[in-house]
């Protein structure tokens, strides 16, 4: 065999000068012929092998790239869902619009504090001011003076239909 030949060669029992011939050869070659086209085809085969080894090795890397992507995907889609799931939780619920918002606008704003000064300013006057209606203007200015106390009993509104009726966040152990 061509292995056999070329290893008796190398290692000095057969020459570069002797010849050999196989079936399918026109006429005889040398030795040095056969050494050369055996390393050519030793070559060939570890290129070849070496081409199949890297393709394997391609593709367990792309295996392990696409379980990483999709690991930092499934990662990044918790974390979302978290952050979601989290600020839904400090969210209004308008069960007439169907919409979330994170405030209700309130009743009452930079006006109540102008009504509660106006209405301390009418009780002063009602005392210092004589007459039957003192006391009708006292009261006037307590009403005022204590409406916008009592703005928790009035409801605030959905910012989108201002509907009062929506659900209130539940509140976490962390707010608690």
């Amino acid at each position: 065999e061509a292995k056999e030949a070329v290893r008796l060669l190398v290692n000095g029992t057969l020459k570069e000068t002797d010849f050999y011939w196989h079936e399918g050869m026109t006429e005889w070659a040398s030795l040095l012929k056969l050494q050369a086209s055996e390393a050519r085809r030793q070559l060939a085969e570890r290129a070849e092998q070496l081409k199949q080894e890297q393709a394997i090795k391609d593709e367990q890397l792309a295996q392990e790239k696409d379980k990483a992507k999709e690991e930092e995907d499934r990662v990044v889609m918790e974390a979302v869902r978290v952050r979601l799931k989290k600020r839904m939780a400090n969210r209004y619920w308008c069960h007439c619009c169907r919409e979330s918002f994170d405030e209700p606008i309130g009743v009452y704003g930079w006006g109540s504090v102008v009504v509660q000064v106006v209405g301390a300013l009418l009780v002063i006057v009602s005392f210092v001011v004589d007459g039957r209606n003192a006391h009708l203007l006292g009261i006037l200015g307590l009403a005022m003076y204590w409406g916008p106390e009592l703005r928790d009993r009035f409801p605030s509104l959905c910012p989108h239909c201002k509907s009062a009726n929506f659900s209130r966040p539940e509140k976490t152990d962390e707010q608690k």
